[in-house]
């Protein structure tokens, strides 16, 4: 049987055993940073108490070793290599953080003679990087890159990578349950499903002495229960001083692990060489191993050009939904402190605001720039056909999206090889073009998406038996609950309940990130375009007469899940308690930090197995985070 090398870059757990012999050291500070073209990375020499001269050689994408006896290298630099050097020179490295299941390596340096702590991250996946930053901004990165969600370019904030979960850290119920749902075999399932990688999944196996080829679904409970067992004793072996292994047969390299390997047990004629630490045997395997390189199908290139075009469209549509936003506050705004607007308008004809064309004022906490010669109500009335402008672009570039979504799944690896059976196309529903969700009693409740939707929500569904709900802040969405149709159960307070909770997560409370809120519910007919003499009822807003029926401290979280409904399966956003009633809850969120949204997103749609198009919509503005249920 011909023997190929096992791996051309690190796993995850190889990037554990880099960490801890960094964590090793003792107070190492950065001397000097070099170009290291033999490699194709860089190398950083380290000065520690005790320990001597080292270097930390990085070679992106692929691997990291903290070597011994390196000498320097010739002064002529790269930009780049110049740039390190200027950075983290005579830094001491404060702290290195534990990668998670990630093949992402992130030091903190502090120097002394500034304030903010410097973070020196190498991406060991993919094409890899390295990227400096000071505090929360970039400094210096090697190759400029940006995606939907992320950016790598001096001046742009510093964010790590979308994470994945942390298969070093699995419950037993978690990698149980996991290997129930999948449909391979248990080594594809721990290598891709579960992100151990294939050399570690097919380890793993030996250790639990398990068949990677029998179905995963076989014995799932046992075969947890022995997976487990033998995470544990793998983690327990690397330790806080990996040790090196190398194994070769017939001159070839075969593989590196800062473990001994029992997947080669009763392989006569593999040799193993074992070295005192992890980085000196992966330094003399990867620069040995060339990365594989496949030349793309045509119909791969298809593929990739489909997905740098979502990548497009997934920014055009956050960056038009970010300003369908920005017109409709700058509108309601204006409407809302009309007064205040029509005084500073008033102030600028005067010309004690000075001669310039228009002039900004704070409305509320909103700056807002009003042009003279023209009214409050004008300048409000061109931000909403600015904003219906944008709604209408952001509309079609989501259709765009939909369109390259179905071309994907059509182009998917797999439509070549299984044969492919037709589905029939599922149902819509009537409320499906708006926010909606299911009630514990099965009830419909729908909610606007914006200002022309509210409007049309309420004129064209509030019928007089339905009931209004609105949560108690500014710009909330309207929320119409159906009356049940003839036949059902009657609706109660818990339906009601439910519909302020959404309303609520749906409102500026989430992106505020508080953890309750009040709402409120009206009967039909206590809602109307009719304000007082001298008010103005801004599109999208409606008034509301006579008594308010509370809820009080609802909390702030919503679930995601799969609800049942007249034969179909819908994916839906709800109060928790409305899913299990209704369908199967997924996860529960939350509001959470508003930076880290995408990598939640990218995360959220791989344990959900969605695509992020179809995710976004459903969820509120906002950070979030979310557990599994």
């Amino acid at each position: 049987m011909e023997r190929v090398p096992q791996k051309d870059r690190f796993t995850s757990l190889d990037t554990l055993a880099l960490v801890r012999e960094l964590a090793g050291l003792r107070r190492a500070r950065i001397d000097k940073a070099f170009d290291d073209p033999e490699h194709e990375g860089f190398l950083l020499t380290l000065r520690s108490p005790g320990e001597g001269r080292r270097a930390l050689r990085i070679v992106p994408g692929r691997y990291g070793a903290l070597l011994s006896g390196v000498t320097d290298r010739g002064e002529e630099l790269s930009p780049f290599a110049r740039e390190l050097r200027r950075l983290l020179s005579g830094g001491v490295v404060a702290s290195i953080a534990e990668p998670g299941g990630e093949r992402y390596l992130e030091l903190e340096v502090r120097r002394g003679d500034q304030n903010e702590p410097l973070r020196l991250a190498v991406e060991l996946f993919g094409k890899g990087n390295v990227v400096v930053a000071r505090g929360d901004t970039i400094a210096a990165v090697a190759t400029p890159r940006a995606w939907a969600h992320r950016t790598q370019r001096v001046g742009a904030a510093y964010q790590r990578p979308p994470i994945r979960g942390n298969p070093w850290e699995l419950k037993g119920a978690e990698l149980s349950q996991a290997l129930i749902a999948s449909r391979t075999d248990r080594v594809s399932t721990l290598a891709a499903r579960l992100a151990f990688g294939g050399p570690v999944a097919e380890e793993l196996l030996a250790r639990a002495g398990l068949s990677g080829t029998a179905p995963s679904a076989e014995a799932p409970a046992a075969s947890a229960e022995a997976l487990l067992s033998a995470v544990r004793e793998l983690l327990q072996e690397v330790g806080e001083r990996p040790r090196g292994f190398l194994y070769q047969a017939g001159g070839l390299l075969l593989d590196v692990e800062p473990y001994a390997a029992r997947r080669f047990a009763g392989e006569s004629d593999i040799e193993v060489l074992e070295l005192p630490t992890f980085s000196e045997a992966a330094d003399r395997y990867f620069p040995e191993i060339r990365p594989r390189v496949v030349a793309p199908t045509t119909e791969e290139l298809g593929r990739r050009e489909r997905m740098r075009q979502r990548e497009q469209q997934l920014a055009a549509i956050a960056r038009l939904e970010a300003e369908v936003e920005a017109w409709r506050r700058e509108a309601d705004a204006i409407l809302a402190q009309y007064p205040t607007a029509e005084a500073a308008l008033e102030k600028a004809a005067s010309g004690a605001a000075g001669s310039e064309a228009s002039v900004e004022v704070d409305l509320d906490g909103v700056r807002v720039r009003l042009e003279r010669g023209r009214s409050a109500r004008e300048s409000a009335q061109a931000r909403y056909e600015e904003m219906k402008r944008c709604q209408s672009k952001l509309e079609g570039a989501r259709a765009a999206l939909e369109g390259t979504d179905r071309e994907l799944a059509v182009r998917a690896p797999s439509a070549s090889v299984r044969p492919r059976t037709e589905r029939p196309a599922r149902r819509h529903f009537w409320f499906e073009q708006y926010r909606w969700f299911l009630s514990s009693e099965a009830v419909v409740v729908i909610a606007g998406r914006d200002a022309a939707s509210n409007d049309r929500i309420v004129k064209r569904y509030l019928g007089d038996t339905d009931r209004y709900v609105h949560a108690d802040i500014h710009g909330a969405a309207s929320v119409v609950v159906k009356h049940p149709p003839p036949g059902a159960p009657p609706m109660t307070e818990l339906t009601l309940r439910e519909a302020c909770q959404w309303g609520l997560a749906y409102s500026k409370a989430w992106r505020a990130g508080r953890a309750s809120g009040d709402a409120y519910w009206v009967e039909a007919e206590q809602v109307s375009k009719a304000a007082g003499s001298g008010e103005f009822v801004g599109r999208g807003a409606w008034v509301i007469h006579g008594t308010k029926h509370f809820f009080h401290d609802l909390p702030m979280e919503l679930g995601i899940g799969v609800y049942r409904y007249e034969n179909e399966e819908l994916w839906g956003v709800a109060p928790p308690e409305a899913l299990r009633a209704r369908g199967e809850l997924r996860a529960v969120l939350s509001p959470g930090e508003e930076r880290a949204r995408p990598e939640v997103e990218v995360a959220l749609a791989r344990e959900m197995g969605l695509s992020r198009g179809v995710l976004q919509p459903m969820l509120p503005a906002g950070g979030l985070t979310y557990r599994r249920a």
